[in-house]
């Protein structure tokens, strides 16, 4: 009985079969490089309005007429407690833009009143050529309390 070594029949290949599976690990580097470049193209988003504001002197005087001109949250525009509409507005303001000792018109806008209509506000005081405008009560706005 003669022993037969299995070493003897194992046929090795000697041409290699190509690889069946893709190799994806340069696919996936490529995509992360061109995921960065995009992600570094992308400009910073900034968030601003812009708004023109009037440009006037700062000669106020201690005994100088003051109006108040309030924006509420609905919307609304408020001369001195009493509603006006567009045309009103606009016409006390070419009134007051008129008169010989211009009063000082002080915008107080309310806490959640909307930023157009304030805009829309600060342009019709812009266009009357008021020279004496200030914003007043801003102070109270200067901390965001979650209270």
């Amino acid at each position: 009985m003669a022993l037969k070594s299995r070493l003897l029949e194992r046929r090795y290949a000697t041409h290699t079969q190509p690889m069946s599976e893709l190799n994806i690990t340069p696919l996936i580097d490529v995509l992360l490089v061109l995921l960065v470049m995009i992600i570094m193209s992308i400009p910073i988003a900034t968030h601003s309005i812009e708004v023109d504001l009037p440009v006037g002197t700062t000669e106020v005087t201690p005994n100088s007429e003051h109006i108040a001109l309030v924006v509420t949250e609905n919307g609304s525009v408020l001369w001195n407690g009493e509603p006006v509409d567009r045309p009103t507005l606009q016409n006390r303001l070419a009134l007051a833009a008129s008169a010989p000792d211009a009063p000082v018109i002080r915008f107080e806008p309310e806490a959640n009143a909307s930023y157009d209509a304030s805009v829309q506000v600060i342009n019709l005081v812009d266009d009357a050529n008021i020279s004496k405008f200030a914003f007043a009560g801003a102070h109270q706005y200067r901390t965001f309390d979650a209270e």
